[in-house]
């Protein structure tokens, strides 16, 4: 399922009849139609209303099974499901975290995850049990991405197909703020 289908998939269970545009950084919602858009966006780093649009960085990857998928269900909880910094704050958010990424929300200053550590934010509308998208960060060697400190970013479905990966610029931009190895963490 492409990131324009995931979209519309959640647009169609959305009680508004349009889906969030799924990044903490985003402008307001807009009305459907916008899909393109967005994927647009998501790949290259821009935003939709920004002038001049950057061009695409690369075309997105055919979607596939993501290798930490079957993992998934060993990740241990890290924060209480509370409302997401991601998708305009729309949705509701629980961080999971596999055992390389132990520290995290606790982290400080001078703490830098190794390569391995996993976080990822599964994303649920308000009072459903079922998320409908999957945010995740996989720490990677040295040299992967040194200018966002070699974090590789993944949209997945929650099936655990990735949809998009790689050093995507919108998630770098945001994530370079972040105080900790380009991690938000604490208690929300």
């Amino acid at each position: 399922m492409s990131l324009t289908s995931a979209v519309l998939a959640t647009a169609a269970r959305s009680p508004s009849g349009w889906a969030p545009l799924p990044l903490g950084c985003a402008p307001p919602p807009r009305p459907p139609g916008h899909a393109a858009e967005t994927t647009a966006w998501i790949e290259g780093g821009s935003s939709p209303i920004a002038e001049p649009r950057a061009p695409a960085a690369a075309p997105a990857a055919s979607p596939a099974a993501w290798e930490l998928a079957p993992q998934l269900a060993s990740f241990k909880r890290a924060t209480d499901r509370a409302r997401s910094q991601h998708f305009t704050g729309e949705l509701e958010g629980e961080v999971r975290i596999n055992a390389a990424a132990s520290p995290y929300p606790v982290l400080g200053p001078d703490h830098v995850l190794l390569p391995g550590a996993a976080v990822v934010e599964l994303h649920y509308p308000a009072g459903s049990t079922e998320p409908v998208t999957l945010l995740a960060m996989v720490k990677r060697p040295a040299g992967y991405d040194p200018d966002g400190g070699d974090w590789e970013y993944v949209i997945l479905t929650p099936q655990g197909t990735s949809t998009h990966r790689g050093a995507l610029p919108l998630c770098k931009r945001c994530h370079a703020d972040a105080p900790h190895d380009h991690l938000f963490g604490g208690p929300r």
